[in-house]
């Protein structure tokens, strides 16, 4: 194994060992300056082009402005076309002072997923979401709190990685928003996480959810 295999399933792992938000603002410190080398390029990640290539396979011209809950470096927002009216929002500071170089978005905001959104928050008409649902990340009440960013008939386009939907219950929050009349158009699309083999998360997979939000 390279050194750049052995740095990416070392990020990776640590990653997945994270258990608070303060937990995630301390590793993405150091992390976020080789993310884009180190992880994505070296894992072969590819959840970004997925959940863009799902938005713009779904979107029409209203689904603008754009929320990129999550954001990190800014790898959803590299898979849009130009000219797209997007923000970043994350927890990590170090993670937005990259994407902050890049010249991809409007505006780039710290956001606790944690907690409530607040009532200043700007809405939006799609909410987009790569890598963030995931082992010693977010679970369902943040995907619930998420909701509230995107205005009546809002896309959202998340991806899950697939153990942590299974084990948190994810399906049973979207089935019960849906039930509920809060969400339509429910679609679940499992895909690899990686493209790159010979890593012990290779096979590991995400799904792609994607749905409009109808209630205020």
């Amino acid at each position: 194994m390279s050194d750049s295999e052995k740095s990416a399933k070392e990020l990776l792992e640590g990653a997945y060992a994270l258990e608070t938000p303060e937990d995630n603002v301390s590793y993405y410190r150091d992390f976020a300056r080789h993310y884009d080398s180190s992880f994505a390029e070296g894992m072969g990640y590819q959840l970004p082009q997925l959940v863009a290539q799902t938005y713009l396979s779904l979107a029409s011209a209203k689904d603008q402005p754009i929320a990129d809950l999550g954001c990190g470096t800014g790898l959803v927002a590299e898979n849009l076309p130009a000219g797209v009216v997007i923000d970043g929002l994350d927890i990590s500071e170090d993670m937005l002072a990259v994407a902050g170089t890049k010249d991809l978005y409007r505006s780039l905001s710290k956001l606790d997923l944690t907690k409530s959104i607040p009532r200043t928050t700007p809405l939006y008409q799609c909410v987009l979401s790569s890598g963030t649902f995931t082992h010693g990340h977010l679970g369902p009440d943040a995907m619930e709190n998420a909701l509230a960013l995107g205005n009546v008939n809002a896309l959202f386009v998340f991806s899950v990685n697939s153990e942590h939907f299974r084990d948190l219950g994810f399906d049973q929050l979207l089935n019960t928003l849906k039930n509920r009349g809060q969400i339509a158009e429910l679609t679940l699309k499992t895909h690899q996480i990686y493209t790159e083999i010979g890593h012990d998360h290779a096979k590991d997979t995400a799904l792609i959810c994607s749905f409009r939000k109808l209630c205020p």
